[in-house]
């Protein structure tokens, strides 16, 4: 039998000359596995040490030369030590795949023995660092259900066999599933084999100007500079330092007597002008590395993206496992009659995953209204997000929140600055009053319920809105809520539990919620339908 480095050597073959079962005998990654095993490592040493990264940015700022020399020393050697650990990784990984079964050795100083059968794995995602696409070589994460986070990896295959071990997963449970609705007579005999990517369909690409929209539509750089406030003075004092080499004094620019205050206003709008230009540009630079070349294709039951510019990844998704349609639209994407729709299944327990890269969600970037309804009508046929027979919630809940949770700390806020005399403190709480009940009004008249026999939707939002559909029957709780005040005034409140997580619609009519429930209720007890 063939090594996994000759299979690497039959890169042109095609993927049915790949043989997937390497036998009785334990496999070794290929040597590029050592970059991904070092990578890994010092990602998850920079994770660790994020919540430090002021004190460290404090200390090095404060030591002098012979100091910071040692600092370095320091980092060099941390370095080499996750080289180390990734190079000792490697030589202690062993996988083999055998009878149907993948079965994978790992660890270091705690050995771990994994053995996943075919007939457990969901999801088969093949992901692209870059330092992998050069050599052809690829990351395999195999996904179950239930699980509490990606099952398996294999860490460094050649890339034909990737695909090739992909493949024979996902004819396996097609066959399963072939074997379970023929007719008993037939179970005896050998069942075709069938090509999983031959019918595969592209429903969706997004090309660089709608990648670059959601770039600006949807900027998270404000978390980046959460993270570099302790370089804040360094890098004024750089800036400044530079002005002043160019002949420009700020100190002298902002003084009273240099300029008027309107030139000053005039200033700082354009300086913040240009902070939020090169914001966006980085928040660009942020989606083209992450939605490059999107694709959204169907392959039979299973939804697959593809996309990415350095690192190409891929997530899969069965149809049946989708819980939830979830369309999201900010003010800006409304202004650009743009939509982000995700399509969620069940949520890693116990895991933080970033969104966009979550193995649970299929995103589309900035999609058009046009799209979203027909994208949900291909996942969830009927569907139809954008109604106007929503139910909507009570004025009662503006009254709960003003006079149960916010008037108390703004009448303290209040009485501090009328006792004191600081008219400013006054003021702010007025103003802080207004701003709270005006938020409270527009989610109040955003949120509401419908439900056309078929589909349950729920919008909410404050200056965006958002749109959710999922199917009564794929529901594993519904809690009825009541406190004592909503009783007398006959509301409800009402959540649906489900495995991307939970659903709640607050103070409705108390008839409308009682009537939903059990309608959810007995769907859920009648329909006999696997979402798994």
């Amino acid at each position: 039998m063939a090594s996994l480095e000759e299979q690497r050597m039959m890169e042109d073959a095609p993927d049915s000359s790949v043989q997937v079962d390497t036998g009785s005998h334990w496999q070794r990654l290929a040597t590029i596995a050592i970059m991904y095993f070092t990578v890994s490592n010092i990602k998850g040493m920079a994770k660790g040490l994020i919540y430090v990264v002021p004190a460290l940015a404090v200390t090095f700022n404060q030591a002098d030369g012979p100091m910071k020399d040692y600092l370095y020393v320091g980092g060099a050697a941390l370095v080499l030590l996750m080289a180390v650990s990734g190079l000792t990784s490697f030589l202690m990984y062993r996988f083999r795949v055998h009878n149907q079964h993948i079965e994978i050795q790992s660890g270091v100083f705690s050995r771990k023995y994994t053995n996943l059968p075919f007939w457990r794995i969901q999801n088969v995602k093949i992901d692209l660092p870059f330092y992998y696409r050069p050599f052809k070589y690829a990351l395999l994460v195999l996904d179950t259900a239930g699980s509490a986070g990606e099952e398996a990896r294999i860490v460094a295959v050649p890339l034909h066999y990737a695909h090739a071990l992909r493949r024979q997963v996902l004819v396996h449970h097609k066959n399963a599933e072939i074997a379970a609705t023929e007719p008993q007579s037939n179970h005896g005999a050998a069942l075709p084999s069938h090509d999983v990517d031959a019918d595969e369909v592209v429903l969706n690409r997004r090309s660089i100007g709608d990648i670059v929209i959601h770039g600006i539509t949807n900027n998270r750089v404000w978390i980046l500079l959460g993270v570099a406030a302790p370089f804040y003075d360094d890098a004024i004092t750089m800036v400044s330092s530079w002005l002043a080499e160019k002949g420009l004094q700020l100190n002298q620019l902002v003084g009273e007597q240099a300029i008027a205050w309107w030139q000053f206003g005039l200033y700082a709008l354009v300086i913040v002008m240009m902070i939020m230009a090169v914001l966006a540009l980085i928040s660009v630079g942020g989606a083209l590395f992450t939605f490059y070349g999107y694709t959204l294709s169907r392959s039979d039951d299973r939804y697959i993206r593809r996309s990415g510019l350095l690192n190409k990844q891929e997530v899969s998704m069965r149809a049946s496992r989708i819980q939830m349609i979830k369309a999201k639209q900010d003010w800006l994407d409304k202004i650009l009659k743009r939509v982000n729709l995700y399509f969620e299944q069940n949520t890693t327990v116990g895991k933080q995953v970033q969104e966009l890269m979550s193995p649970n969600k299929l995103i589309v970037p900035s999609v058009t209204e046009d799209e979203v309804a027909a994208l949900t009508v291909e996942v969830m046929p009927g569907c139809k997000l954008h109604r106007h027979d929503f139910t909507a919630i009570s004025k009662r809940f503006i009254v709960h929140w003003m006079l149960m949770v916010w008037s108390w700390p703004l009448i303290g806020l209040f009485a501090v600055g009328f006792i004191a005399s600081e008219w400013d403190i006054v003021m702010a709480s007025l103003v802080l009053g207004g701003v709270l009940l005006a938020m409270l009004s527009l989610q109040w008249w955003r949120w509401g319920m419908a439900y056309d026999g078929k589909y349950i939707y729920v919008r909410q939002g404050r200056i965006g809105i958002d749109y959710l559909c999922f199917e009564p029957f794929k529901v594993q709780q519904v809690i009825v809520k009541q406190s004592v005040f909503m009783k007398r005034r006959k509301l409800a409140s009402i959540v649906f539990v489900m495995a991307s997580g939970s659903v709640t619609v607050p103070f409705l009519p108390q008839k409308y919620v009682q009537s939903i429930a059990d309608k959810v209720l007995f769907e859920v007890e009648s329909t006999r339908k696997s979402w798994m």
